[in-house]
């Protein structure tokens, strides 16, 4: 009991550097929006509520959570073959939702999100959406998720907490990424040694020239599948040890090669010549449905088996159209759907692929 109290009273008294004290964090939210609580209306609240829900029916049965925002809450959309693989058979819970800023994660946090539960880590990536203009400054980001740490700490003293860098947003250099670095800098602080790392896996996801490619980040923002394999890969020795299990490893099945590619469309078969190389995650190639119609991959990525490419293609009339495979790779054959829209209509077809 001594020991707790000391930790107590030692954790309450970090100053600007580390955590914030209850005192500091009440002075500092009538001065900024970033580490005042505030729920946000809509199906947000449905979402939330859904959380309560889901760790009421499993108290003492999670091990580990991720919390964030949309790019978190992706973990169910692009991510979730990553999230099959990686965290199926763990005690694992998404905590994200879209949009969510420091502020909206310090209420739900105080509103039942963390209610009965004690993983023994959790996964924490905030901040990007405070990170416009128009919202907070560098330094008020820095408060915000500061506060995130000290209200985890406070409501689950016993669990491990793994503090990400703000992901690098943008396809290339510019103001914003300048931005979050400078809140990162401040961020890698609070590591404490014991109960609270920081780890920046922003680099993975760029090249040796700073960029990001769509295959990663379509939108230079949110993760493809792809994404989701690298930010797995890069905090797996972190979550084994932490749940003291033995660490995962995702093996991608072989790609390379040219295929001999078949979509049925309105007018029967179309057959065209597929040609793939990976660097990684990343897939590059193209597509040929004869000398005169070659589309160069705009994008490509994959995880495992599954594999995600998207081609633009000029239309005579002008403007483009952009398809959207995604296909499951077992052995020499590969079979998905490809998706587009077509006079403003969704049109999904099934495509086929064998290697040559």
């Amino acid at each position: 009991m001594r020991s707790l109290v000391l930790a107590t009273y030692l954790l309450a008294s970090i100053p600007f550097g580390g955590f914030l004290s209850a005192a500091d964090q009440n002075d500092l939210s009538t001065k900024h929006s970033a580490i005042t609580p505030s729920p946000r209306p809509g199906g947000w609240m449905k979402r939330h509520e859904s959380f309560n829900t889901k760790v009421k029916a499993n108290q003492g049965n999670i091990d580990l959570a991720f919390i964030g925002d949309s790019i978190t809450q992706g973990w169910e959309g692009r991510g979730k073959a990553v999230w099959n693989t990686y965290y199926g058979h763990r005690k694992a819970i998404n905590l994200g939702i879209g949009g969510d800023r420091t502020q909206h994660v310090l209420w739900r946090m105080d509103n039942g999100n963390l209610e009965g539960i004690e993983p023994k880590l959790a996964v924490i990536m905030i901040g990007t959406n405070n990170s416009a203009n128009d919202r907070n400054t560098a330094s008020e980001m820095v408060d915000g998720v500061r506060a995130v740490v000290t209200q985890l700490r406070s409501k689950l003293p016993q669990t491990k907490l793994l503090l990400l860098a703000i992901f690098p947003r943008g396809n290339e250099f510019n103001e914003r990424r300048g931005k979050i670095l400078q809140v990162n800098q401040a961020l890698s602080r609070l590591s404490d040694g014991e109960f609270v790392q920081f780890l920046d896996i922003g680099p993975h996801f760029m090249n040796d020239q700073g960029t990001i490619s769509p295959s990663i980040m379509p939108d230079f923002l949110h993760l493809s599948t792809a994404g989701y394999g690298i930010w797995a890969e890069s905090i797996e020795s972190v979550v084994s040890r932490e749940l003291g299990d033995r660490p995962m490893k995702a093996e991608p099945v072989s790609v390379d090669g040219e295929w001999r590619f078949e979509i049925e469309g309105p007018e029967g078969m179309a057959e065209a010549t597929l040609e793939i190389s990976a660097n990684g995650p990343v897939l590059n190639g193209k597509i040929a449905f004869g000398p005169d119609r070659v589309l160069a991959f705009k994008s490509g990525g994959r995880f495992q088996d599954q594999i995600q490419l998207q081609i633009v293609r000029d239309r005579p009339q002008g403007g483009t159209m952009t398809y959207n495979l995604t296909g499951t790779v077992k052995g020499d054959r590969i079979s998905g759907k490809v998706s587009t829209k077509f006079n403003d209509e969704n049109v999904t077809l099934p495509w086929t692929a064998e290697r040559r």
